[in-house]
């Protein structure tokens, strides 16, 4: 047996081409061979690419954009926004809310007061404003909310305080809460407010080593536009608290399915759904539904088991028409005004009449506009007028 064939090949024998290979080839039968100590990765393969196709440096140094760079928002940038949303009323029933595309007429709704919102920009954040009001009780009472909070660029909570006041049976009720982290604590401090008696609680919780989302009403509402700025879609949780005092477990459902809303005279066919579950004694229950645009623009809001939209639409309101009467009939009540009337119209009547006795041609030329009027019959007679007397213009003489 030839034992040659088993001896070992070194590297360098590899490079040497082989007798059949040592004549000259034209470019087209050339071989791309790999050599073993080549190492080529996915990243050179595509940097050598793109440095073909990207523009260099000196490129986008000149080159102009169409938008500004203040017009580019960042993601901070984009949920700083401000609304003025409208509160409404059902006038039959909540049955209309259950409905797969709702539709809501002016005649269904009564507008009874406003809803501003706005987020604006702080060094560390955002801060949250929030007020609404509203009429009861037949026009006779106000009542509403406001919201003032402010949270970080990761949306935890730094301060936040709500206050909202109502009427009941002729008691004012005004229910405050004010909640703050400091060095991992929760403080709250609760005020209720009847009339002149005033009821006051505080409490601290340790939150330290706790990676839950504790947000308040104000920080929900920046929290949903977040989401769907991001396009979230799935389920959200996160903590809260309620003006007794009660901290809540709470969960954002974000669906990727779209739903077809009109209210009053806008059509709005992809809006986002979103609801919000609160859980009781670990029990899951839908308290409230938003519907948004893809901008995050809150389109309308509703909470379960109460008739009150929020919704961004403003109905038609009629203008109010002011009624003048004729200066004829002002004048007739008044007998000076109306001898001046009459003297003033008979006046007139005597120059015109005077003046067509003067020139005869102006009647032929009256007459003969009024029978091309009722030949015609233009639907703009203004239009129609100019054209005709323009013909009877005298043509400017071209020196």
């Amino acid at each position: 047996m030839d034992l040659n064939i088993l001896k070992k090949y070194n590297i360098e024998d590899i490079e040497n081409p082989l007798p059949e290979e040592a004549f000259e080839l034209l470019p087209c039968q050339k071989k791309f061979k790999l050599k073993p100590e080549d190492e080529i990765s996915l990243d050179s393969i595509f940097s050598a690419i793109l440095d073909r196709i990207e523009p260099s440096q000196e490129q986008l140094r000149n080159l102009k954009f169409q938008v500004p760079a203040k017009d580019l928002l960042n993601d901070k940038q984009a949920i700083i926004f401000e609304e003025q949303l409208y509160i409404s009323k059902l006038k039959d029933n909540g049955c209309k809310l259950n409905e797969d595309s709702k539709i809501f007429l002016e005649s269904e709704l009564e507008e009874l007061g406003d809803f501003k919102l706005k987020v604006e920009e702080s060094y560390d954040g955002y801060v949250v404003y929030g007020k609404s009001k509203m009429l009861k009780g037949k026009g006779k009472y106000n009542c509403g909310h406001s919201v003032r909070g402010k949270y970080d660029d990761k949306l935890n909570l730094i301060c936040e305080k709500r206050k909202e006041y109502d009427f009941v049976e002729n008691a004012k009720i005004e229910k405050t809460l004010d909640a703050r982290i400091i060095e991992d604590k929760l403080i709250t401090k609760r005020e209720i407010k009847i009339n002149n008696d005033n009821q006051r609680f505080k409490a601290v919780i340790n939150v330290k080593g706790r990676d839950d989302v504790f947000i308040l009403d104000g920080g929900v509402l920046l929290l949903m536009r977040y989401l769907i700025i991001n396009n979230f879609r799935g389920d959200f949780h996160y903590f809260s608290m309620n003006l007794i005092g009660k901290i809540i477990r709470c969960q954002l459902t974000i669906r990727e399915e779209r739903k077809q809303i009109k209210m009053f005279h806008r059509n709005f066919k992809y809006a986002i759904h979103v609801t919000n579950t609160q859980y009781f004694n670990n029990y899951p229950q839908e308290v409230s539904e938003t519907y948004y645009t893809a901008n995050g623009k809150m389109i309308l809001h509703y909470w379960h088991n109460f008739n009150y939209l929020i919704h961004e639409t403003k109905g038609f309101t009629p203008k109010e028409e002011t009624i003048v009467p004729k200066l004829e009939l002002m004048w007739r009540s008044h007998n000076q005004l109306l001898d001046q009337y009459r003297l003033k119209k008979k006046l007139t009547y005597e120059n015109a009449m005077d003046y067509f006795e003067k020139h005869p041609e102006l009647s032929d030329f009256l007459h003969d506009y009024v029978l091309n009027v009722l030949k015609y019959k233009p639907r703009n007679i203004l239009e129609f007028s100019v054209r005709y007397f323009q013909k009877f213009k005298k043509p400017t003489k071209r020196h």
